[in-house]
């Protein structure tokens, strides 16, 4: 998913692009030569020198004027953004972005057919509609284009953008309790007490010289003769 977050700006990158071109081309051709743009700007070619003006209707001029100026505001944020936002999170502006490009170019497309249609009533003119007889453009495409581009930008980033966070915590010891292991029976060693060597025959002293005395059945010291029995 980190890969696909790395490329998902060239989406509304190209949407912006696609727009910026837009303001260059007409969004509605009547055949055979009228090529009519969004700002009211209009050129007549064919039959000699072209003929340029403007709208001649200042309700459809005002509506052109100010959906152009949004188009262009717009599509300077999202050219912008696009590009800062290379491999990081998608930008909420994404989607606002995309709604202003779909929703402006339909006010444009609403605005100057009702505008025409008070203009003819008003001029006593039989009700007609701007779109009729004309071939919608790419200026009047585009938008729609780069709109989509933009929120599908922002779906597909918000989808793949998440990243799982991981938190290192430090080890308690409530987490991990030291264990004291009992050690096996068979591992427990047994201390073994020494026996007193017991000598084969009792030792005793003269109570005269304190010469030993090693067989407890002698009746005289061997040192100096004392009668041991006499005791």
């Amino acid at each position: 998913m980190s890969n696909v977050r790395n490329y998902i700006w060239i989406l509304p990158f190209i949407g912006s692009i696609l727009i910026a071109i837009s303001f260059f081309t007409p969004v509605i051709v009547f055949p055979p030569n009228h090529l009519q743009y969004m700002n009211g700007f209009y050129l007549l070619v064919g039959g000699g020198f072209p003929t340029v003006g403007f709208f001649p209707i200042p309700g459809l001029l005002i509506v052109g004027i100010s959906c152009t100026i949004l188009l262009i505001i717009c599509t300077i944020i999202l050219f912008i953004s696009s590009l800062t936002h290379r491999g990081k999170t998608t930008p909420g502006s994404w989607i606002a972005l995309g709604i202003l490009f779909i929703g402006g170019t339909i006010f444009y497309i609403a605005g100057t057919e009702l505008g025409y249609f008070i203009y003819s009533m008003m001029h006593y003119m039989v009700p007609d509609s701007f779109w009729r007889g004309g071939i919608p453009s790419f200026a009047v495409i585009a938008p729609f284009i780069g709109g989509g581009l933009s929120i599908l930008g922002f779906i597909i980033g918000k989808s793949a953008g998440k990243v799982e966070e991981v938190e290192i915590k430090p080890i308690s010891k409530e987490e991990f309790p030291v264990t004291k292991e009992e050690p096996k029976v068979s591992e427990v060693i047994t201390p073994q007490v020494s026996q007193p060597t017991q000598e084969p025959y009792d030792v005793n002293f003269c109570p005269v010289c304190g010469e030993k005395i090693p067989d407890a059945e002698a009746k005289f010291c061997p040192g100096c003769g004392y009668n041991l029995k006499s005791e």
